[in-house]
């Protein structure tokens, strides 16, 4: 009966996967299409955004020039527009505009199939500068100290070299690493010591990483929901959705991996990255008889 309860739920598992990896490949293509559509007017947006504050400045001779022959003082024109806060509405549409910008560039990364080489990584090295950017990004821009929570590395001596790219899987683990401090800042005050456990392990085939916090956990309905294009439980202005499905297709096409997350409410996160061995790898692993 344990036998059979667990081919189901291995079998539920692989569906899952199955379900969420149809979905990335037909939102890869539409993403693609949809950020070329969506660039150019944006930088147009942006680009008369720069112009106007150009031709507001008191500093260009040309501006001077114009008010003085409209009998206007550039000057007193300025400091209307500071009385009625015009300024700060140019801010909005910029600060508005580099947000969409970068929801472009994450569409434009999510679309994109790697076209470059697989080269042998050392995952322990590549989690340890993870962790070493994430401590200098992460502690403004969420208002959270990353460097003072316990960071628990568990890395398997077995586990060597693993084919992949680099900047790819270093950008997942950025991404898995940012979560991971935005659900322990998201927890009551009076909570346990913040903690993210780091693991390595070679299970063949396949090398896992494992990323696990002690944060506020997700309910069944939102872990389901993780790795979909544009999903996000953030606050508008917080997060673009985008993160953690670029992550699952770096991880799924790029590497043709695997990427699971377990969670539950209170209980924490942990997300598991599984990457193909390489064929002496996997020689050596193999059991003699």
């Amino acid at each position: 009966m344990v036998i059979r309860i667990d081919d189901i739920t291995q079998r539920l598992s692989l569906e899952e996967m199955m379900v969420q990896s149809e979905k990335m490949l037909s939102v890869g293509g539409l993403a693609a299409g949809m950020a070329h559509e969506i660039n150019n007017p944006l930088g147009a947006i942006l680009h008369n955004v720069q112009n106007i504050r150009r031709r507001l400045s008191a500093d260009l001779p040309k501006n001077l020039e114009t008010a003085e022959q409209l009998g206007i003082e550039l000057d007193t024109v300025n400091r209307y527009l500071q009385g009625r806060e015009v300024p700060k509405l140019l801010d909005g549409i910029q600060q508005a505009g580099a947000r969409a910008a970068k929801i472009v560039t994450h569409m434009l990364s999510f679309s994109r199939r790697s076209t470059r080489q697989m080269a042998p990584c050392d995952l322990p090295a590549l989690i340890d500068q993870a962790v070493e950017i994430a401590g200098n990004d992460f502690d403004l821009a969420i208002g959270f100290d990353f460097k003072g929570q316990a960071i628990i590395r568990q890395f398997d001596p077995a586990l060597g070299p693993v084919p992949g790219t680099a900047n790819e899987l270093e950008q997942v683990l950025l991404n898995l690493l940012k979560n991971a401090a935005q659900a322990i800042h998201q927890r009551e005050e009076d909570s346990e010591p913040g903690r993210i456990i780091l693991r390595t392990r070679l299970n063949p085939p396949w090398a896992e990483i494992q990323v696990e916090d002690n944060g506020i956990g997700m309910s069944e309905n939102v872990r389901k929901r993780t790795f979909e294009p544009f999903f996000t439980t953030k606050e508008i202005g917080q997060g673009t959705g985008l993160g953690l499905s670029v992550s699952y297709f770096i991880i799924t096409n790029n590497h043709k991996g695997q990427m699971e997350v377990q969670s539950a409410p209170g209980q924490g996160t942990c997300f598991t990255l599984r990457l193909p061995l390489a064929q002496p790898q996997l020689v050596a692993a193999q059991p003699i008889n």
